[in-house]
Formats: structure tokens, C-alpha cells, sequence
């Protein structure tokens, strides 16, 4: 079996993680039956499936189950999602001329009584290229009411607030190039714009805000620039990830946080 992995593909960015519950995968009591429902079979560690298509390409699938789908707040959204993703990779490895894979693994993260679970997403489809994705689900334990990141803090706020570690995260995003280069300035990755992925997925930890821009790969920026020669460039889930410290969102941030 292929080992599963936290550390993303060309345009990837390795994760350093900051306060979390846990950085291995711990899994689900329920895995095993959750598992066997989704088309999987549980290894100890994975939910895991071959599947060969009508021209003999063999994808691989390893996704990881958290303890989480067992919680009576989080359970059914992230039962959800598991099952789509599964489904939907079964789904492509039926069109596959070759052999591929598919990983998921997650990463949890406590703040008070707010918890974010953080899936990667690895894929390998066609060719050389590997896809990196993040979902990532927030729910507060107290209340049973999942969050957005408008409930947490401002969004429209942070981009100014969160200035310095969002261009610190830019100059440091690979493949590597001249700080504050293009697509690599802030002005390309504000939430209205293709390559932040809206702020879809982020991460509450004690003390910091994670952005996983964007959430899912991107192929090109918005509006396209038409100059001759002018390169176009696609951008792979997670390839920036600004670590933004509570205190400097503090004017922005909701009262109960």
C-alpha cells in the first residue's frame, strides 16, 4: 500500500502544525461498519478500496475516518462528506486508462469549545501532476451549530489585519520566486478572488487562524490576462497558508471568540 501523506505535490505546501488535538489519524470507533456502507474495507487505519476500471487502470483509495463522525454534533456532516468523497473517487476510477490514487487524512484543532477538523485531499489522476485539496468543518460544541468563517471573524477584515503573515505566507509558497512577485501579491488572493477559494477552508487553533488558499486546485487566475506572452497560472489546493495570529484579528474577531 502506498503511504498516505501530509506533504503536498509541486505547488503544495508542507503543513507545520500548530496546537492541535491530533496530527495522526485517530480513528473512529464506528470506522469499520462506516467503512463497509461507503465501499471500503477498514485496514486499522484507512478505509481502504481498489477499484479497476474497464481498461485496467487501478485506483487506490486510503481515507482516513476521525474520531469525530462518532460525535452526536459533527457525526452526520462529516459522515457526509466522507461518503461523497468516496463515492466520487469510485466514480472517476471507473474512467481511468491508468492506475491513480486517492488519499485523505485529517488534522484536528481545539479552541474552546470550537473544533475544526481539516481533511487533505491527495489525488493522482492523468500524467505527472498531484492534486492537493482541504475541506475543513468548524462546529461549536456547545451550541451544535456548525460555523462558518463569517461566525468566527470578518472575513472582508482580514486580508488587511492578516496583511503581514498572508504576504509572509505568499513569499514563502512554492515553486520558489521573488517575494511579492506575480501571482504571488496579496491584491490575487483577497476572498474575492479565484485564487483564495473564497476562504472556504480555514482552521481555528488557541491562538491562530489558518487560510488554506484555495481550498480546492484552480486552473487559472480571473479575469485572464491576454498579453502576449503572459504566463497563466494554475494554483494547487493549500499552495498558500497564512498562520494568522487571534490577536491581530482582535478588531475583527466575533465577541464570543
Amino acid at each position: 500500500m502506498r503511504a498516505a501523506s501530509w506533504v503536498g505535490g509541486l505547488a503544495g505546501a508542507m503543513i507545520t502544525a500548530v496546537a492541535c488535538v491530533a496530527t495522526a489519524p485517530g480513528a473512529s470507533a464506528s470506522a469499520a461498519g462506516f467503512c463497509d456502507q461507503i465501499g471500503g474495507q477498514w485496514n486499522g487505519q484507512y478505509c481502504h478500496a481498489m477499484v479497476q476500471s474497464k481498461r485496467l487502470g487501478v485506483r487506490e483509495i486510503n481515507i482516513a475516518i476521525p474520531g469525530e463522525l462518532d460525535n452526536p454534533v459533527m457525526g452526520k456532516v462529516i459522515g457526509d462528506y466522507l461518503s461523497t468523497l468516496m463515492n466520487n473517487w469510485r466514480t472517476a476510477a471507473a474512467r481511468m486508462v491508468a492506475d491513480s490514487w486517492g488519499d485523505a487524512n485529517f488534522e484536528t484543532f481545539q479552541h474552546g469549545n470550537l473544533r475544526t477538523v481539516v481533511f487533505h485531499e491527495n489525488y493522482h489522476a492523468d500524467g505527472t501532476a498531484l492534486n492537493n485539496a482541504y475541506r475543513t468543518f468548524t462546529f461549536d460544541l456547545a451550541s451544535g451549530r456548525q460555523l462558518q468563517l463569517a461566525d468566527v471573524v470578518d472575513p472582508a477584515a482580514v486580508p488587511s489585519l492578516g496583511a503581514p503573515f498572508i504576504q509572509a505566507a505568499l513569499d514563502q509558497a512554492p515553486p520558489p520566486h521573488d517575494p511579492g512577485s506575480y501571482p504571488f501579491i496579496a491584491a490575487r488572493w483577497t476572498p474575492d478572488k479565484v485564487y483564495s477559494g473564497g476562504y472556504n477552508a480555514w482552521a481555528l487553533t488557541p491562538t491562530e487562524l489558518i487560510l488554506y488558499l484555495p481550498d480546492y486546485p484552480v486552473a487559472r487566475d480571473a479575469p485572464i490576462d491576454f498579453t502576449p506572452g503572459a504566463l497563466l497560472w494554475s494554483m494547487d489546493g493549500g499552495t498558500v497558508q497564512p498562520h494568522i495570529p487571534l490577536s491581530a484579528l482582535a478588531p475583527a474577531l466575533r465577541p464570543e471568540i
